[in-house]
């Protein structure tokens, strides 16, 4: 099983990319962006630019965006930039005939609801240690579709932490974090006996989904109900 690793969201500038003087002693501009360049289709991310002097000194001056590509679109006088379509945008700053190196994101299908697609009361008989799959699929309705490669979190919730563990997912682990395969979907999942000690009678596995930054995907929280015999 994959495990995902969660980028962590910092201030980074943009290099300057035009050192020819403009009006009010403008030499360059630096684009102040999140490290993260991956927004959602619908999300909307403000940026921020700076007017630089040949000393490396802010200057107040007018301020202007553009989006060469359609996959993202910008305000113009703000700097917002909001996902339109899935694919690879740039954004650029304007300070009269001066201007900032483009700066690329990478724009992705919104995950919009996280769905249970198998039971969500599953019996494991005696003598058989996994359950069957605990299934779910992440979906888009923007453009709509499944969701690969994204991650799903699931962690038992009852019986609680408090000892031996006497139930545990792969990995022998009571929380894990899963990417979804071509299908958006994530199949491989089960809630296993721990030999040598005696089962609860019933298990609960809680499941989560997170958009790009930290917004819980709808559908999050379902719960798996497992009943050993």
């Amino acid at each position: 099983m994959r495990r995902w690793a969660f980028l962590v969201l910092s201030v980074v500038w943009q290099g300057c990319s035009n050192l020819t003087e403009g009006a009010g002693g403008v030499v360059g501009l630096e684009i102040q962006a999140p490290s993260l360049k991956t927004i959602e289709v619908g999300e909307t991310l403000q940026l921020t630019a700076v007017a630089l002097d040949k000393d490396g000194n802010p200057v107040a001056t007018t301020i202007d965006w553009r989006a060469p590509d359609t996959t993202l679109t910008v305000d113009g006088a703000t700097g917002a930039i909001t996902g339109a379509f899935p694919g690879t945008g740039q954004v650029q700053a304007f300070a009269g005939s001066l201007s900032s190196e483009l700066v690329t994101f990478t724009v992705i299908a919104r995950a919009d609801t996280l769905i249970l697609t198998g039971d969500s009361v599953i019996t494991v008989p005696a003598g058989v240690t996994a359950s069957a799959p605990l299934l779910v699929q992440l979906q888009s309705f923007s453009p709509a579709g499944p969701l690969p490669s994204r991650p799903v979190i699931y962690a038992v919730t009852s019986p609680p932490d408090v000892g031996p563990h006497t139930v545990e997912l792969p990995g022998a682990v009571l929380t894990d974090t899963v990417l979804t395969g071509t299908d958006g979907a994530v199949s491989s999942v089960t809630l296993n006996r721990v030999n040598g000690t005696t089962q609860p009678a019933t298990a609960i596995v809680e499941v989560r989904a997170f958009r790009t930054r930290g917004e819980a995907v709808p559908g999050s929280g379902q719960r798996f109900t497992v009943n050993f015999q």
